[in-house]
């Protein structure tokens, strides 16, 4: 999956509602963070080993890892826009 094909998914999921920006790693990894209003949720991972994702993470939680996981990209996405939806 490509950077590209990343911020397709994130469209695909949300619609135009979103702002999302992808950071693409030499191994292939994704890092993404996804923003709504006053939300937000950033998803690291990569399609062959699954994806950790936290949503609206604390500002002095520093880096302190995700506390949801999902196997696929998209799983993660709709996770987050369910969540969003509240």
């Amino acid at each position: 999956m490509n950077p590209q094909q990343a911020r397709d998914l994130v469209r695909s999921v949300f619609g135009e509602q979103v702002h999302a920006e992808v950071t693409d790693f030499p191994g292939g990894n994704l890092s993404i963070t996804v923003i709504s209003g006053q939300h937000a949720a950033t998803i690291d991972g990569h399609p062959d080993t699954g994806w950790a994702y936290s949503i609206d993470p604390a500002e002095d939680d520093g880096f302190t890892g995700h506390d949801k996981s999902a196997e696929t990209l998209e799983e993660a996405l709709r996770g987050i826009h369910e969540w969003f939806a509240g």
